[in-house]
């Protein structure tokens, strides 16, 4: 910055920016820039850069000093001018999010975040990019209201897709793990930043053992093995009609971005239950050894009590793990909120349960015997499960093939994969019928 300007005034100049940004592409009128329009329009974007960089650098140092100062004041280093300590200036420093550096995100912490915290995002100050802003533009040409997401845009579709910018395509895969009922229960997710990830896990502990004064103390090794996430290519495609893209209002926020989230969770959770294993698909934890399996007769059995997932729990707890949460399909909530007793009178679940989670990637179609519409039910701390992302992920447009319904079809493209990181942690019933 050729003169130091205050973080308000950095902030002023920023908003004109954009706001000229936008008149310049109003002007356009959804074509291409050309002469001094792209002179300036490019000059703008760069500017705006350096803006941003100039208010995250300065707001960083701002909290530094201000950081500073609380510890301090904490310390009571401060004193007024007749040796008072000024206590009533002492305040608890504000507690820190633990995201940089992280390995693992639990559901509450966001990719966005972690991104961001990792040197992965490069955001504007002040404003978040919007995915359907950005669809718009990609697919139409018409970038109005949307200087922020062209300055983003990466790739050209002849070189085989659009790479979605890192703050964009955190978003939406945030959305994705929103939706995932596994991650709802709990569920681990580890960024990936390579093909493939190692995480340790403790397979072996060996017990504590009392021993005589001077006697020789017994040795007792701790036995650690590993999980290999590998990505895994996962690929969707959704389908908008142009005029919903031309006419769309981009002040309505991600209506887009939650149709490609909500596709991803579904598959998300399809294969963290139910994966194969054979390859493109990861293994789920039906499919996962050392997971005890609960087989209900040989032509499956009615669920008509409570007592499964209370029998499925102790499964859990005698491995020493604690439930977390019940995923099953819809249909034994409905079974069991049918339940009555002998006045008719309806039967409340036992105190306890944990939260259950339905979701229909758990078929009600599965054989068993003679029947045909069994299903299962999956219990655990589910904690000890890992979704690996890689925290990127690209779109290709396609204008041509559906452009006899006036459509224009997104293929999405994104890597992940599951880990089981103790099978004793979870329980399957099977044979579940209604």
């Amino acid at each position: 910055m050729n003169k130091k300007l205050s973080i308000a005034e950095a902030r002023a100049e920023l908003t004109s920016l954009k706001s000229e940004a936008s008149e310049i592409m109003t002007r356009a009128g959804g074509a291409d820039l050309i002469d001094d329009d792209a002179t300036r329009f490019d000059e703008i974007a760069a500017r705006a850069t350096e803006l941003s960089e100039y208010i995250e650098q300065t707001a960083a140092r701002l909290e530094q000093q201000r950081q500073s100062m609380i510890d301090r004041y904490q310390r009571g280093d401060y004193v007024s001018g007749d040796g008072a300590r000024q206590d009533h200036l002492r305040r608890r420093p504000e507690p820190k999010r633990e995201l940089a550096g992280a390995k693992i995100l639990t559901r509450e912490q966001k990719l966005t975040d972690w991104g961001r915290d990792n040197g992965h995002t490069d955001e504007f100050a002040g404003e978040k990019p919007n995915f359907d802003r950005w669809i718009r533009g990609i697919s139409t040409g018409d970038w109005h209201d949307a200087p922020l997401e062209r300055a983003l845009a990466e790739g050209t579709q002849s070189a085989g897709g659009y790479v979605v910018p890192s703050p964009i395509a955190g978003a939406v895969l945030d959305m994705a793990r929103n939706a995932t009922r596994v991650v709802q229960a709990g569920a681990l997710t580890v960024p990936m930043t390579s093909q493939t990830l190692r995480i340790p896990r403790l397979e072996n502990e060996a017990a504590p053992s009392w021993r005589n004064e001077n006697a020789a103390v017994p040795e007792a090794d701790l036995v650690f093995g590993a999980v290999t996430l590998q990505a895994r290519s996962l690929t969707r495609m959704v389908k908008i009609s142009r005029e919903l893209l031309e006419d769309s209002d981009p002040s309505v926020s991600d209506v887009i971005a939650r149709s490609f989230g909500a596709q991803l969770a579904l598959e998300l959770d399809r294969v963290a239950l139910r994966g194969s294993g054979s390859a493109p698909e990861p293994r789920g934890l039906l499919n996962t050894s050392g997971i005890t399996v609960t087989n209900h007769g040989a032509n499956g059995a009615a669920l008509n009590t409570w007592d499964w997932f209370i029998d499925a729990m102790g499964v859990v707890r005698g491995n020493n793990y604690e439930p977390t949460a019940i995923i099953t399909a819809p249909r034994a909530l409905t079974s069991l909120g049918k339940l009555k007793d002998s006045q008719g009178a309806y039967l409340a679940p036992p105190a306890g349960l944990p939260p259950i989670l339905p979701t229909k990637q758990v078929p009600t179609n599965l054989t068993v015997g003679t029947s045909n519409d069994t299903s299962e039910i999956y219990v655990g701390q589910w904690n000890m499960l890992a979704i690996g992302i890689r925290t990127s992920f690209a779109l290709e447009v396609l204008r041509e093939r559906f452009a006899d319904n006036l459509q224009v079809a997104f293929l999405a493209h994104m890597r992940a994969d599951v880990a089981v990181l103790q099978p004793a942690a979870f329980t399957i019933d099977v044979g579940v019928r209604p």
